[in-house]
């Protein structure tokens, strides 16, 4: 029988949790490590945390392992880390075009049908008899509250609510075919 190599009596003492060991695999082979995957990658920050994930892995991983060879097993979960590391920064980049795709705000043919919509909003509040337009376009364009539209004109708050009432009926008989579009539009907001 061979007597026992520094990295097999390294490896007994990982799965022992002696934090010498660990220390001892770190300054061994972080260096190196660390090398290898900035030579793929040339980023420091995402090399030193692959580097750091496989060892702290192992610490975690080491009293249930059967690892033959140290140096060839490090390598190799350099190399998986690596792997999955480019893949995900695939899949960022991937996501980065679709979301840079979907439609913004300055959007011209949104703002457009957004100028639109509101135009014709507009329209149909000025059809509405005042006193039901002033409570309206209080509640839903200055977004005051019932009773804040009672105090400020002088009315219930029963009144504010007939008025709001009315005025939505006539908006959805006016509006009746538009209301798909602008439920598609504040999807989009």
């Amino acid at each position: 029988m061979a007597p026992p190599t520094k990295n097999s009596l390294l490896i007994k003492a990982l799965q022992k949790r002696e934090h010498w060991a660990l220390k001892q695999l770190y300054n061994t082979y972080w260096k190196k490590m660390f090398v290898y995957a900035y030579k793929i990658i040339a980023d420091q920050a995402l090399c030193e945390d692959i580097v750091q994930d496989i060892f702290v892995s192992i610490w975690e991983k080491a009293p249930n392992s059967d690892i033959q060879h140290l140096e060839s097993y490090l390598f190799k979960a350099l190399k998986y880390k690596i792997a999955n590391s480019l893949r995900d920064a695939k899949y960022t980049r991937i996501n980065e075009g679709v979301i840079a795709k979907l439609p913004s705000e300055n959007n011209t043919k949104t703002t457009v049908e957004f100028q639109d919509l509101e135009k014709q909003v507009l329209q149909i509040l000025d059809t509405l008899p005042k006193k039901c337009r002033n409570v309206f376009y209080l509640s839903r364009i200055e977004d005051y509250n019932n009773l804040e539209i009672a105090q400020e004109l002088n009315i219930s708050v029963r009144t504010v609510e007939t008025h709001i009432s009315k005025a939505l009926k006539h908006f959805r008989f006016h509006f009746s075919h538009l209301l798909t579009l602008t439920f598609m539009l504040l999807k989009i907001f």
